[in-house]
């Protein structure tokens, strides 16, 4: 008799339009998804999962919940086009295990964005803290990454996401007190389910990413020990070529 398991490895890998609001991913066909028993919000199980061995609420609504207070669902929703599958394909993020030597071939993808304080190049990543998931600093010298968070830098070493682009086109966009240009790269979340957006700024000479807040006006940045902020910064946009030929 064919198990729960083996029934999902075969079943079409398609991707559907509809997002996790945990990992902002969409979910595929042969995803596990669960749902909140208070709220029915829907998120990745794995997703939720983690989210609930930090926090006592949904991570869209806050509403109380409980991990014994979920459930599995089934989605049946149309596929993606074939467009937006070529988008997701040409920009990835790539979990790392920092304890591991990162290929030096993984870093052609990658984008190098500014130093650390150190001088150190850097490259834009992501990485979950507490019930945010936060632009940050990839420093390979350092096998970590740095994250502005609660006013202060953290330097990590878990849980990072590498971007990693195939054919597309990237710039930085000039932008002020918290807008976003068109196309800007939505990295991440606050606590409170607010998008997060990857960009940069100069602070003491040095070029350093950080997260635009939008409703905090500013770009965050992690210099030191200590969460910088500015109101003019340059955010990351990225389109597939495929797009930008349209």
């Amino acid at each position: 008799m064919e198990t729960e398991s083996e029934a999902e490895s075969t079943q079409p890998t398609e991707t559907l339009n509809v997002l996790c609001g945990i990992c902002n991913e969409f979910y595929k066909a042969n995803d596990i998804i669960f749902s909140t028993a208070s709220c029915g919000h829907v998120f990745h199980k794995n997703c939720l999962s983690r989210w609930l061995s930090r926090s006592l609420s949904c991570p869209q609504c806050r509403a109380i919940c409980h991990r014994q207070r979920v459930h599995r669902i089934y989605l049946n929703f149309a596929e993606n086009t074939e467009v937006e599958e070529v988008e997701r394909s040409q920009i990835q993020w790539v979990p790392l295990d920092l304890d591991e030597p990162v290929p030096p071939t993984m870093l052609d993808g990658a984008v190098q964005c500014g130093t650390d304080h150190e001088g150190l190049d850097t490259y834009v990543a992501r990485v979950y803290l507490h019930e945010d998931l936060l632009p940050a600093n990839y420093v390979p010298q350092k096998k970590a990454v740095y994250a502005p968070w609660n006013c202060s830098a953290h330097l990590l070493n878990s849980e990072v996401e590498l971007l990693v682009l195939t054919d597309c086109e990237l710039k930085w966009v000039a932008a002020a007190n918290g807008e976003v240009p068109p196309g800007g790269l939505k990295t991440g979340y606050s606590e409170l389910g607010e998008p997060l957006y990857t960009a940069r700024s100069e602070y003491m000479g040095q070029t350093l990413l950080g997260k635009v807040h939008p409703s905090h006006r500013v770009i965050y940045m992690p210099y030191q020990r200590d969460e910088v902020s500015n109101r003019n910064y340059e955010v990351l946009v990225v389109t597939p070529k495929e797009q930008a030929e349209r």
